[in-house]
């Protein structure tokens, strides 16, 4: 920590924060366009300089680091002076209209210096000088360059942020402006993640959508949640006016986005207000839906549900909960299943896809739940990457990615099929389809013959230590890397150079995904992973680990609060008789209630329902018509069944 004092007051910061950054923390609103701490200084407005006792003339405080004793004037005459007629300058070019359809930072600092004790604004028109244009070809941003005052913060926010260098500026001098790609937005590189939009300060990009409807000062509320869409869990502030959503922004300073969102999370909120909503529940009578009130519904599912339960019992019953629902609501459902049916067939779509990750991480190390931040992805030695197309499934978790090659991190991709991350990998193994336990064997077999082994991790914190490593070493023995090669056709030389890059670094971590656990054999897959991670000593400290990121934005929740066929909320077996005395008691029912029968997967729920043993779903926020393998089949026994509740916001197959 580094002491210094600024305008007479004292203040302690981190060593290595820029002056600017350490004033804003401590309350000093030192102003600036053109930086913002997510971003590297540009130093482009000056509008931030202040006087350092020692330094002559002004220095851009987002320049320069502080150091001890330093001591600094933020804010004088001279240096108001100074910014007045900086600001003067910006605006002599710049188009002031304003529509209060975005935040103007520049605005807000004209009005703190239009009546500065120094001097008032110098008058001075440039604008009507030249011919500024309108890029309006984007389908969700407007780009003014009438509006633009070069503070690169765009072009920044998309190379250092997002790592996409889809911006850069063209022409030159007073009229260069801000280009997208080679030429329009619309046929650029732009994915549209809108991290342009959030960092511009003035209103030179804004989003299209409901440009119209939104005025910032006459939003009704804003309401910070979690994106709707991936599992990364990004947090975004939606802001709503007459009951509807009109924009959403990347909340800052949060994890695990900061900030930012892609293209689903920024611009995909139109589905809530979407007339295709159901609003009212539908029974379906010859054939045909008909709507009908809520008590009517609720009447004929209690009445349905108890028939079918006094003539077939509790386990004629299964339920699908919901991988895109709450904690709160998939908690409630499978209580609902299993207290009110008596039954643990409750199971959802992660059995088709996490499930056979998670099964090998209880088994092996405790959880089923990634070992890492998001932030880690960026802080990393080396990031091992199998069956995980990272940059277009979870595009948020790739920025740390791409931030942390930046600084120097390896790279190490598996995958048979060429994915935009290879790009940024110092190795791709590109293994045959179904052999990734040879190749992970292989890699072992490396590991332990150049000795990249962390033996007192091995004595201390895996099961039977010493003993069990003998048994793996002995059984990779023969997965040399020519061996390897001939099963996986991943060349010798580079099955050797990332089992030396993921040994050699001092932290590593892998990401896994759907890739490697929807197969056959993905629970060994997995298995396999983990073995060479645990020889190695890559867990349980900082920057170290496996993660699986998930695929919908609630698969992790749904099983951590008893989404399953054979565990409770917290992952305590339902086999167990504690445990079903201890829910039983939570719960308020009978001990004999809860029954100690394992449930059906999802898989084995739609075989029974076909052999007619399961009479009655529920189905919750799932489409099994879409998730589940073998459609026909699904469809032919959801057909079959006696009585279907479908709760879901629109209509499904």
């Amino acid at each position: 920590m580094v002491n210094l004092i600024i305008d007479g007051k004292k203040i302690t910061a981190k060593e290595g924060t820029l002056l600017i950054q350490a004033a804003r923390d401590n309350g000093i609103p030192i102003p600036g366009l053109c930086y913002h701490r997510k971003l590297s200084p540009t130093g482009a407005c000056r509008l931030c300089i202040v006087k350092i006792e020692g330094s002559r003339g002004f220095t851009a405080s987002c320049a320069v680091k502080i150091e001890e004793g330093m001591k600094v004037t933020a804010f004088d005459d001279e240096i108001n002076e100074h910014r007045a007629f900086l600001l003067s300058c910006l605006i002599a070019e710049h188009n002031t209209d304003y529509d209060s359809s975005y935040f103007d930072e520049l605005k807000e600092t004209l009005k703190k210096y239009k009546n500065s004790t120094a001097s008032s604004l110098k008058k001075i028109n440039l604008k009507n000088n030249f011919s500024f244009f309108k890029d309006e070809s984007s389908p969700v941003l407007t780009y003014d360059a009438s509006k633009c005052i070069k503070c690169f913060r765009c072009i920044k926010a998309c190379a250092e942020v997002q790592g996409k260098n889809v911006l850069s500026m063209a022409a030159r001098g007073i009229q260069s402006y801000i280009a997208a790609g080679f030429g329009n937005w619309k046929n650029s590189e732009c994915d549209g993640c809108g991290e342009c939009i959030q960092l511009c300060p003035t209103g030179a990009i804004v989003e299209k959508p409901y440009r119209a409807e939104v005025n910032v000062k006459k939003i009704d509320k804003r309401v910070q949640t979690t994106c709707p869409y991936c599992g990364v869990g990004c947090q975004i502030e939606l802001w709503v006016r007459n009951n509807k959503i009109i924009r959403s922004n990347g909340v800052e300073n949060v994890s695990p986005n900061d900030g930012r969102l892609c293209v689903k999370g920024r611009f995909g909120y139109e589905f809530v207000g979407s007339k295709e909503r159901l609003t009212k529940p539908l029974i379906k009578r010859n054939g045909k839906f008909e709507e009908a009130t809520w008590d009517e519904a609720l009447s004929l599912i209690a009445q349905k549900f108890s028939e079918i339960k006094n003539k077939y019992g509790g386990n004629a019953f299964a339920g699908y909960a919901s991988a895109k629902c709450t904690n709160e609501d998939n908690y409630i459902f499978q209580k609902f299943i299993r207290v009110v049916f008596g039954t643990n067939n409750i199971d959802y779509c992660t059995r088709l896809c996490h499930a056979s990750t998670v099964t090998a991480m209880l088994r092996s190390i405790g959880d089923g739940a990634g070992s890492n931040s998001i932030e880690d992805f960026e802080e990393t030695d080396c990031l091992f990457v199998t069956g995980n197309n990272i940059i277009e499934t979870h595009p948020i978790t790739a920025t740390y990615v791409k931030r942390g090659r930046a600084k120097g991190m390896k790279i190490i991709v598996v995958d048979p099929r060429w994915t935009p991350l290879v790009n940024y990998a110092d190795v791709w193994l590109q293994a045959k389809l179904g052999t990734d336990v040879a190749l992970l064997n292989g890699l072992i077999h490396v590991l332990i013959k150049e000795n990249f082994i962390d033996v007192k991790f091995i004595e201390q914190r895996v099961e039977r230590g010493i003993d069990a490593f003998l048994e793996l070493k002995e059984m990779t023995e023969k997965y040399t890397p020519d061996y390897v090669q001939h099963i996986t056709n991943v060349p010798a030389e580079k099955l050797i150079e990332a089992a030396r890059i993921y040994g050699s670094s001092k932290t590593a971590m892998i990401a896994t995904g759907m890739g490697m656990s929807q197969q056959v054999t993905g629970t060994y897959n997995v298995f396999a992973l983990i073995n060479m991670m645990l020889i190695t000593g890559k867990i349980g400290r900082d920057k170290c680990g496996i993660n699986p990121p998930r695929g919908q934005n609630n698969v992790q929740g749904a099983t951590d609060v008893g989404c399953s066929p054979i565990y409770y909320p917290g992952y305590i077996p339902a086999s167990d008789d504690k445990n079903r005395k201890k829910a039983a008691k939570i719960w308020k029912t009978d001990f004999e209630n809860l029954s100690a029968v394992p449930g059906l997967t999802t898989v084995e729920i739609m075989k029974a329902v076909h052999e007619g043993k399961i009479k009655a779903m529920y189905i919750m926020g799932e489409n099994p018509m879409l998730t589940d393998p073998n459609l026909n089949h699904v469809k032919e026994a959801l057909e079959s069944l006696e009585f279907l509740v479908v709760q879901d916001i629109f209509h499904t197959e």
